[in-house]
């Protein structure tokens, strides 16, 4: 038996497996009281992928397997959730706009999730629509209409399991997953302070008689620590948005109270399984919280592969075309915090497409790597899956300098540049050459980047002092398509363009 179908088998046994060092296994004498099953940042992964060492992970149909497996050994016991950006990431997506992946999170058994930032990539209407005809539920506190200041979606639901009142409600980070929202698609929304919403949330489901407190949270795992040490009263917190592997879900004290905060990676890796014991009054007195790996040897449950090949299958022949290859591949690792090379060669693909002198691109938009040997259309997709078009626009030399000073401060995430080098320290640029040539504070540069981008988005806000904006009409992924067909051999520019030689201490 290979490790992860035995591992699985454990999992899934009545007797308690044998946890990591350091974090030993807690016995419940009569089992759990309640057993939650979640995940995050699924991004529309529905079919297994191959990721470096790996092969074959994740899979919808693998969770269904396991989730109904756990329905059968604990019964009304079990509440399965999700933590947010289910749509955006795969061609799936770009063709059937989130309906195929809320389907298959029906037939698999999730039972809730909540609003992340890319489940309104194409706008609050289709979010509505593709949830309008699930039994799942969308909870949202804190993101309401701008007019009504009332919540889009439900705020909250109360659920028995096991004899107990659940009271479970949701947020969106108004700090990062807010913020990455594009403009567009935030227009008639708003969203309340996470913090005095759970405050407010945790009061009214308890005045309700939840004696259990869960909330959903597309925040970050930083935001989520945060939030969990200023505000009592929740008992566990299920997050994402940072796709952060959390092995153990993380104790966090508000005084006297503890909340756990859990949280399991990305793209359906990972099916995080949290078992509590819990006293009369509801609160956790006891906690077993673990990862299991969505293994290549777990068996598919049939309806939902079928459901999900019903899809692919419609768009397989043209996401499988071979359009070049990438013998060494293209990486993104590192990305946030330093130049990779798939973020230095698309870059260049933007500058020499348009024509202009400088080009930008966000490590944010970079979703995958291109693995080693041929580069199909999916793999491009998957790497760009966003309908972002090409933009041009005029800025000065000061506007770059302080739109690079944003990246520089970390106000800003890093950004990834073609037609100029900058060294960035200590929180000041310190150099910008353009062409080779020192940056010139009052000319004017022919700059090129993505809508999204161009439009101030994701905190880039000096892009809105330019001028002369020109919307391409070409969709970023096409121009790269375009871009290896007719140059079929795709590798990693060599030399650094934007070296950081230290970023500012962390206040």
């Amino acid at each position: 038996m290979r490790l992860s179908t035995l591992l699985l088998a454990l999992l899934l046994a009545t007797p308690a497996p044998a946890r990591a060092e350091g974090n030993p296994w807690v016995p419940f004498a009569d089992g759990p009281d309640l057993v939650i099953l979640h995940t995050n940042d699924t991004h529309a992964h529905l079919e297994p992928y191959d990721r470096k060492e790996l092969r074959s992970v994740g899979g919808i149909a693998r969770r269904a397997t396991m989730i109904r497996q756990a329905r059968k050994q604990f019964g009304d016991k079990l509440l399965v959730v999700d933590a947010g950006d289910t749509f955006q990431g795969t061609p799936v997506f770009n063709f059937f706009r989130g309906k195929a992946d809320y389907e298959a999170m029906d037939a698999a058994g999730y039972e809730a999730t909540t609003v992340g930032n890319h489940d309104l990539d194409e706008g609050l209407d289709n979010l509505k629509t593709q949830i309008k005809s699930r039994s799942m539920r969308l909870i949202s506190s804190n993101l309401v209409d701008a007019t009504t200041r009332k919540p889009v979606f439900g705020a909250d639901w109360v659920v028995e399991r096991g004899g107990n009142r659940i009271g479970i409600f949701g947020v969106i980070g108004e700090v990062s997953a807010w913020q990455s929202i594009a403009r567009k698609h935030r227009k008639g929304l708003d969203v309340l302070p996470a913090a005095e919403t759970a405050r407010r949330k945790a009061q009214e489901l308890r005045a309700k008689g939840c004696k259990t407190i869960l909330m959903l949270s597309h925040s970050g795992f930083e935001e989520d620590q945060a939030l969990a040490a200023a505000v009592p009263g929740i008992d566990l917190i299920i997050g994402g948005h940072s796709h952060t592997r959390v092995d153990h879900p993380k104790e966090v004290r508000c005084g006297t109270w503890t909340t756990l905060v859990a949280q399991a990676f990305q793209w359906g890796e990972y099916l995080g399984r949290i078992e509590l014991d819990l006293a009369p009054d509801g609160h956790i007195q006891a906690h077993n919280g673990f990862l299991v790996p969505v293994a290549g040897d777990t068996p598919e449950a049939e309806d939902v592969a079928t459901l999900v090949k019903g899809y692919t299958s419609r768009i397989e022949i043209a996401m499988g075309e071979v359009v070049g290859q990438a013998p060494q591949g293209l990486s993104t690792d590192g990305k946030y915090d330093r130049e990779c090379g798939l973020g230095r060669w698309a870059s260049d693909i933007v500058r020499q497409t348009t024509g202009a002198e400088i080009a930008f691109l966000n490590a944010g938009g970079l979703r995958a790597s291109i693995n080693p040997g041929p580069v199909h259309v999916g793999d491009i997709y998957q790497v760009f899956p966003f309908e972002n078009t090409l933009v041009t626009l005029s800025m000065t030399g000061s506007q770059l300098r302080r739109l690079l000073g944003l990246v520089a401060r970390r106000e800003a995430g890093l950004l990834y540049m073609s037609g100029a080098t900058a060294l960035l320290g200590d929180g000041k640029v310190e150099e910008v050459l353009v062409g080779g040539k020192p940056l010139q504070d009052g000319r004017v540069y022919r700059v090129a980047t993505i809508d999204y981008l161009a439009q101030a988005n994701d905190k880039y806000t000096t892009f809105s002092e330019a001028t002369q904006f020109k919307d391409q009409g070409i969709l970023l992924r096409d121009a790269i398509i375009d871009w290896v067909r007719k140059h079929p051999k795709a590798s990693e520019p060599q030399g650094i363009r934007l070296q950081v030689r230290s970023w500012p201490a962390k206040s």
